[in-house]
């Protein structure tokens, strides 16, 4: 049953707009599963095929960034301000001493000297924390401490190291102009002046001036929540021991590690088994949680694949090939108005598939502008090959060389060998057109992961 009780999920209808268009488009559908000859997900025929940038740029022209919403300091590291957050006070909200010493008027010690020292009357204290107890008057002084108030009618303060106490008296060696050694209130910030201006990501110096200005929470685009979901019943669970032909599910720990490095907060959902109202069942289970829904598997041309036969001529959910090797089956929709990522079943695949399409979009969830990797050229150590109408994604070891970054690859290019991505930190990007890169020559590689570490 649906939210509203009718007996299936209701889903928004929501199409994708084509890149460069200012209408909506839909994205090229694939065919019905029995119509297309079975093959290797990653290596079927190129007709067809959706170029990578397009791919892309029309799925993040579908995504919005989340509602903002008041969130405590604690919860909002990390997260993007929407909006410029004013101070009401002046930072510091008071004059204080940047010295211990003592307070004083600087026309009272303005020809003190070592040989001639003066000698004020200390009339009180000023301690860090208090109201000074005294004001300074004409030759009188008030001992201050490091961060204490300034008290009323001095203008300077003489460190101790340039005096000397002698009962309720102290003379003072050295002359200090008006000024010296006092921190003025508003010499951070002014009342009306912006804290953080909107779009600002909030990190650990952010939320300090936030808190100091007296700003408990702050107005932000929050984390999305992020439903993480493995298609097949092939699957098993990481504590299981598999029967022969089973695999433990690794695509949902890649997937919840990425989102966790993105700033999502994921929701790992189980399994779901190869069957239509399985998956619609789980997702309906989530809707309220979730802003977001990642699944693995059942994508591509096979009879068995759970979200085509799900989701298939239904509109809201659109299954495409993009010319990109590994990834090349992937779908996207909304889901309630959520976005739903239907990336492919093999580990190497999904990596893949997540940070060229799924991390870019998160980032725009969240109000970030810099929404890609990082990208260095670097130069190839050895060949890579693959095949020529399609992007290739080779996973490399990125080091710095003698004449800068060198990429090493960390093994084969099969799209079910997971160790080749635990030893990578990027993915050198072999444009479409180009069956081989050759050793020393230059690529661009996206870097995923330190490249000191």
């Amino acid at each position: 049953m649906d939210a509203t009780g009718g007996g299936r999920i209701r889903f928004e209808r929501r199409r994708l707009p084509a890149a460069g268009r200012g209408r909506a488009d839909r994205l090229p559908a694939m065919s019905q599963p029995a119509s297309r000859p079975a093959h290797d997900h990653d290596h079927g025929p190129a007709v067809g095929l959706l170029p990578v940038e397009e791919a892309r740029e029309r799925i993040l022209a579908a995504i919005q960034p989340l509602a903002p919403i008041e969130l405590p300091l604690q919860e909002a590291i990390g997260c993007v301000v929407a909006g410029d957050t004013v101070s009401q006070v002046h930072l510091p909200e008071f004059s204080s001493s940047a010295m211990d010493g003592y307070a004083v008027r600087s026309h009272d010690v303005a020809g003190a000297t070592s040989e001639e020292p003066v000698t004020l009357r200390v009339v009180g204290l000023a301690r860090i924390g208090r109201r000074p107890d005294a004001t300074v008057g004409g030759g009188e002084a008030v001992r201050i401490d490091t961060g204490a108030p300034i008290p009323a009618g001095s203008d300077c303060v003489v460190p101790i190291e340039y005096t000397e106490a002698a009962g309720e008296r102290v003379r003072v060696r050295r002359s200090f102009p008006e000024g010296r050694n006092v921190r003025p209130g508003g010499e951070d910030v002014r009342a009306g002046q912006v804290l953080v201006p909107a779009g600002r990501r909030l990190s650990g110096a952010e939320l300090g001036l936030l808190a100091l200005s007296g700003h408990p929470q702050v107005l932000a685009h929050p984390r999305p929540r992020v439903i993480v979901m493995s298609t097949g019943d092939e699957l098993v669970e990481p504590w299981q021991r598999p029967a022969f032909g089973q695999v433990r599910d690794a695509n949902a720990f890649t997937i919840f590690g990425g989102l966790r490095d993105a700033g999502a907060v994921p929701y790992l959902a189980g399994i779901v088994r190869d069957e239509p109202e399985a998956l619609k069942e789980t997702i309906l289970s989530h809707l309220v949680q979730a802003d977001s829904f990642v699944s693995s598997g059942g994508v591509s041309a096979g009879e068995r694949d759970v979200v085509k036969r799900a989701f298939f001529r239904r509109g809201d959910v659109e299954f495409f090939r993009v010319a990109m090797q590994p990834g090349m089956p992937q779908a996207f929709g909304m889901i309630e108005g959520k976005p739903y990522f239907g990336l492919p079943g093999n580990p190497v695949s999904v990596f893949v598939s997540f940070e060229v399409f799924v991390r870019p979009a998160l980032m725009k969830m969240m109000g970030r502008k810099d929404l890609y990797r990082p990208e260095i050229t670097a130069r190839l150590a050895s060949d890579i090959s693959g095949p020529k109408d399609r992007m290739q994604f080779a996973r490399v070891l990125v080091k710095r060389g003698r004449d800068g970054w060198v990429a090493e690859s960390t093994g084969g290019g099969s799209s079910n060998l997971v160790s080749t991505v635990a030893r990578a930190n990027g993915l050198a990007m072999i444009p479409a057109g180009q069956e081989t890169a050759p050793a020393g020559s230059d690529v661009r590689v996206m870097v995923f992961r330190s490249m000191e570490s």
